[in-house]
């Protein structure tokens, strides 16, 4: 069976007759069910696949078991731009900007995920076939035993905040063959190298007992203080570190900087507001710390892929 008709079947819809959101060089499919209401977009090579999942979950969804690829790629990633949900076996907490991984030859069976109502889920993924990339990693004498353990067990050798370009210019990659073909193959390139050369860079600095819990008392800080411009020299007293040491171990520990983790954590905040109230989208910005609408748009735009406007027009349709 090809993947275009394990597709087609396991989503029970045919191809989309017009396609104008994604490049016309995939495919895209459209369904709407009791669960959610979105769309599937694929791209597909000899080495990997490229897709974009893009749904509306209206109920939760619980699913106990994924569909194998295995047939098709191995090494399944995906950079998710919004979503709010958990994975189990490993666990894993789904919410943007975070990037997770699936080996289709080695699923386990107690692999399931959950989806909660009335959230947005975009992501988009790689799935690359083993050969190719157990090609590149003997081309650096990188031993694959070694990497898969940490791809898979040591999130932190992945830096999503480098992924993230990626990732959009694959979403808004509108590009007809065959420049399509070329603009897909360097992405899935760039992609391989990017998660390669953070192995390679991967820093294994010795945190110790107390450091960690310095630094838990300062992620705590700022959670229940987002909405909050927090000093940096309060930070430092939080932790009784000096400010170089305490950016360093905050994103070695956390995989991003101070100021990024509280972005992230107002957006998150936006979104629950957004998608469970009917507060102004202006009222909702100066919630988590925006006077600006502007500014609060621009970076609620970066980080869940849509603006706050067009996400009310979304849940507000029919």
């Amino acid at each position: 069976m090809t993947y275009y008709d394990f597709v087609k079947d396991y989503m029970g819809v045919e191809e989309a007759e017009i396609n104008n959101k994604y490049s016309p060089a995939g495919h895209l499919f459209s369904w709407d069910t009791e669960d959610m209401i979105g769309d599937y977009w694929f791209y597909q090579s000899d080495d990997f696949i490229i897709d974009i999942h893009n749904f509306h979950v209206k109920r939760e969804v619980l699913r106990d078991k994924v569909h194998s690829m295995a047939d098709y790629v191995s090494i399944y990633t995906t950079y998710l731009i919004s979503g709010n949900g958990e994975r189990f076996n490993p666990y894993q907490t789904l919410t943007p900007n975070s990037l997770y991984s699936i080996d289709f030859d080695h699923l386990d069976n107690n692999f399931c995920f959950l989806l909660h109502e009335n959230s947005n889920y975009l992501g988009v993924a790689i799935g690359f076939k083993k050969d190719i990339l157990n090609k590149y990693l003997a081309s650096i004498k990188i031993s694959p035993e070694i990497f898969y353990s940490e791809f898979f067990l040591n999130k932190q050798s992945i830096l999503t905040k480098v992924l993230e370009p990626i990732a959009m210019d694959i979403l808004n990659c509108r590009m007809e063959s065959p420049a399509a073909e070329i603009f897909f193959n360097a992405k899935a390139n760039e992609w391989i190298s990017v998660i390669i050369d953070t192995f390679l860079k991967r820093e294994n600095i010795k945190i110790s007992p107390d450091d960690k819990m310095a630094l838990e008392d300062v992620r705590k800080y700022l959670d229940d203080h987002y909405a909050m411009n927090v000093n940096q020299k309060t930070l430092e007293k939080i932790s009784m570190m000096s400010g170089t040491k305490l950016k360093k171990l905050f994103k070695n520990t956390y995989h991003q900087t101070i100021k990024e983790y509280t972005r992230r954590k107002r957006m998150n905040i936006a979104e629950v507001l957004l998608l469970n109230s009917n507060l102004p989208i202006k009222e909702i910005a100066e919630s988590v710390g925006y006077s600006s609408h502007s500014k609060f748009s621009t970076y609620y735009k970066k980080y869940k892929g849509k603006h706050p406007s067009e996400v009310r027009k979304l849940i507000q349709s029919p």
